[in-house]
């Protein structure tokens, strides 16, 4: 379970880094004057959903401080060269703190490089990356109880129950219903309700979930005729991506108080966070200590 330049190369990582802001203000929605962060549905992304390079960085300097925040694809691929750039960003940075997206099992501070990735993903890679040089580390996503109650906040909750099952155990394309269907009483347990989903009669069980399920989006849940993308921010599909849109924009105000919270106490700080999150805060990050 486990979702920020102007680019100019950098040939030392071999990662395209952004300094200049004439990108930022001409591409930046305004209200009343003001800055706002991109709609999820104006990100430039490529057909796939993918950003023009990977790792996406954007790097800058804030009143004498350094920020550079990269935005990483989901990948648990060891060999991918997302790392060794990431890596070289780290070496030429030498940040003294990490800000890395959802929350980082201690466990992973023990594992070796490519098992941390297997595990992790980017974050077990920043958490070793954090081990590895000796520097501070710490989550700067929104927890998930936090994520819960400011959906349940603008949502039905059978709405919610949906999403969050749809998002954090069903998965991608062509799931197996059945496997899912064991694992998902524990699920419910143990991370919904754990973290303030409703316990109403009946959503404890697989038919319980299928039904609501069956209600929210309008048809039967099946191997065929699950659709991932009703779940992806970046796309326009009814009120389950309208959620994500929600939530991401939730989970992108935390981030930024985190980030401005880390540069009041540090010199050097590196945000590791998905690109779709770094994209649509690109606007604001020139002005993250403005008042």
């Amino acid at each position: 379970m486990i979702g920020l330049s102007l680019i100019r190369s950098a040939a030392l990582a071999g990662v395209l880094v952004a300094f200049s802001s004439g990108f930022l203000n001409a591409h930046a929605s305004q209200m009343q004057g003001k800055v706002e962060p991109r709609s999820y549905l104006a990100l430039p992304l490529d057909a796939s959903g993918k950003p023009p390079v990977i790792p996406y960085v954007r790097e800058l300097e804030v009143h004498g401080k350094r920020l550079v925040v990269i935005g990483t694809m989901h990948s648990r691929n060891p060999r991918s060269p997302m790392f060794e750039r990431i890596e070289a960003i780290f070496q030429r940075v030498r940040p003294q703190l990490v800000l890395h997206e959802t929350t980082a099992p201690a466990f992973l501070e023990k594992m070796p490089r490519d098992q941390a990735i297997k595990v992790g993903a980017e974050v077990g890679f920043a958490v070793y990356l954090a081990g590895r040089y000796g520097v501070a580390i710490r989550s700067g996503d929104a927890s998930d109880k936090e994520e819960f109650s400011a959906l349940l906040a603008h949502y039905p909750a059978e709405d919610v129950l949906v999403f969050l099952t749809g998002q954090r155990l069903i998965g991608g394309r062509n799931p197996d219903l059945k496997e899912i269907a064991r694992q998902y009483p524990g699920f419910f347990e143990t991370y919904l309700a754990a973290n303030g989903i409703p316990r109403r009669n009946g959503w404890e069980t697989w038919n319980g979930f299928l039904t609501e399920y069956e209600h929210v989006v309008g048809r039967p849940l099946t191997r065929a005729s699950w659709n991932p993308d009703l779940l992806r921010s970046v796309r326009n599909n009814g009120k389950l991506s309208e959620m994500c849109r929600t939530m991401d924009a939730f989970r992108d105000r935390h981030l930024l108080a985190a980030i401005r919270e880390a540069l009041r106490d540090h010199e050097r700080v590196v945000v590791v966070f998905g690109a779709w999150h770094v994209l649509a805060l690109e606007p604001v990050l020139e002005n993250v200590l403005s008042p």
